[in-house]
């Protein structure tokens, strides 16, 4: 069956920073003024659904900053329940290096340096976070637990769509940064326009120059009917 591509809710959430704000992570985001905090802008872009077995609407959003209000919540603590989250089960983290090799892939594109895969502990983290924004139930419900710069979340993914973690990956990625880039190029959205960072803010984490490293991170319902993917930039 052809996974045709059908409306989905693309959300971005912003958190307050010295160099950047959601979807204003590029270089030119020293411009990003407070109309780019906590915005919660909503808009509609392409991914799967199962419309004939009624299966859950996925979503995808950005968050960027140098510390979040969810930041009090202490990253070690997060580290600690990686393992064994309340709710959730963790991916397995053979698609790891896969993540990172994909989103290289489109940095080069455009001359980026290759970022490098996050620590270990830092891998545990986000696999956490993705764990606990599932229970939550809302992006970036725990954005600045481990300490990220930026944030790229898929919630909400069906498995019925997406039966392995790099078909996840290449769903999510190639979305957030091809069906992005092209409002860029073809001019309908601005980086350097605050009121267009929820549109474009995915593309322009994974393009940031100024990020260094990558962790991908992927939880589970423990029933295995959700999946939940988060990608925390530094």
């Amino acid at each position: 069956m052809n996974r045709k591509l059908s409306l989905f809710k693309i959300c971005a959430v912003v958190a307050a920073a010295a160099f950047f704000a959601a979807g204003c992570s590029d270089d030119t985001s020293a411009n990003c003024t407070d109309s780019c905090i906590d915005s919660g802008d909503t808009i509609d872009i392409p991914i799967p659904g199962d419309k004939t077995e009624g299966g859950s609407e996925a979503k995808s959003s950005s968050s960027a900053g140098k510390t979040a209000s969810s930041s009090s919540v202490k990253e070690e603590a997060a580290v600690s329940s990686a393992d064994e989250p309340a709710s959730s089960e963790t991916a397995s983290e053979d698609w790891r290096d896969y993540c990172l090799e994909v989103v290289n892939a489109k940095r080069a594109t455009e001359n980026l340096p290759p970022l490098e895969r996050a620590s270990e502990e830092r891998e545990k983290c986000v696999a956490t976070q993705a764990a606990d924004d599932m229970d939550a139930g809302k992006g970036h419900a725990n954005f600045g637990d481990c300490k990220e710069s930026a944030q790229n979340s898929g919630p909400n993914i069906n498995p019925k769509w997406y039966k392995t973690e790099k078909e996840i990956v290449d769903a999510y990625v190639n979305m957030m940064w091809d069906d992005e880039k092209k409002l860029v190029t073809n001019g309908e959205r601005d980086p350097n326009k605050d009121s267009d960072y929820s549109y474009i803010g995915h593309y322009l984490n994974m393009k940031n120059a100024q990020y260094k490293s990558l962790a991908c991170g992927i939880a589970y319902s423990t029933d295995g009917t959700k999946a939940w993917f988060n990608m925390n930039f530094y």
